[in-house]
């Protein structure tokens, strides 16, 4: 793997190779009809492509009874952690919009970034490292990212009960995703942005924030509670990596 790089105009470091940045399932298929812009993206030492990557595909090759119930006390704090002996954890779904929706006019698909899901729970997590939420869509200027993840998701979700949680650094670099966080907190204001849908949403459950600290909390159960000590090294790797990074302290 080259190490080589440079320098961006704005002073972030560009590797070559965008495997440099990664610490785990580097050489994954998934890669191979990955869109140039995202692979190019994941050659910043900035992107949080990269992070989401590492964390949690590391999370991925755990248990989940050693993070998972952490995780989600983080995030929904008054809500008991549902089942989870089936969970999987996927990155990068791209999901379809409504039919609804589009009798309105056209969406393309939204990619999710990370999706946890059982046979009975859907919880989509929508990363952000160094940047805020996108505000709206060329079609839809009032259709922000967040309103976008509860559409598809509660849609994608079916019968299933649905989560949504923000992941970011702090408030400062995400103010207008904290800002909507608050808002659709209140589940009948989501009914009422959301009026193509005949189902009025019923599975959505919850709406929370989440911080990479609190990530780094979740690998570090991992690392005191798994049995196996494969599952214990990931978790390591993966903490000492944010920390080195400087992405939590």
């Amino acid at each position: 793997m080259s190490v080589d790089g440079s320098i961006s105009p704005s002073g972030v470091w560009i590797a070559n190779d965008f495997r440099f940045n990664l610490i785990i399932d580097r050489y994954d298929p998934v890669f191979a009809d990955m869109r140039a812009s995202k692979l190019k993206h994941l050659r910043s030492a900035n992107s949080e492509d990269a992070v989401t990557w590492n964390v949690f595909r590391s999370l991925r090759q755990i248990e989940p009874a050693t993070w998972f119930p952490g995780l989600w006390g983080r995030a929904f704090q008054a809500i008991a952690a549902p089942e989870h002996d089936r969970v999987s954890v996927k990155l990068w779904v791209s999901v379809d919009p409504p039919l609804g929706l589009l009798a309105g006019g056209d969406e393309g698909a939204s990619e999710i970034d990370v999706v946890l899901e059982s046979p009975d729970w859907v919880w989509f997590i929508e990363a952000k490292h160094r940047s805020d939420i996108s505000p709206g869509t060329t079609t839809r200027p009032d259709r922000d990212q967040i309103l976008r993840n509860l559409d598809v998701g509660t849609y994608y979700a079916g019968v299933r009960d649905f989560y949504f949680s923000l992941l970011i650094s702090d408030e400062a670099r995400s103010p207008l995703g904290v800002r909507k966080v608050a808002e659709y907190q209140e589940i009948d204001y989501v009914r009422h942005k959301l009026t193509h849908r005949r189902d009025h949403v019923r599975n959505l459950k919850c709406v929370g924030a989440l911080y990479w600290q609190h990530l780094r909390d979740a690998l570090i159960d991992a690392c005191e509670d798994s049995k196996r000590d494969d599952e214990k090294s990931y978790a390591r790797r993966a903490v000492e990596w944010l920390e080195a990074k400087r992405i939590v302290s």
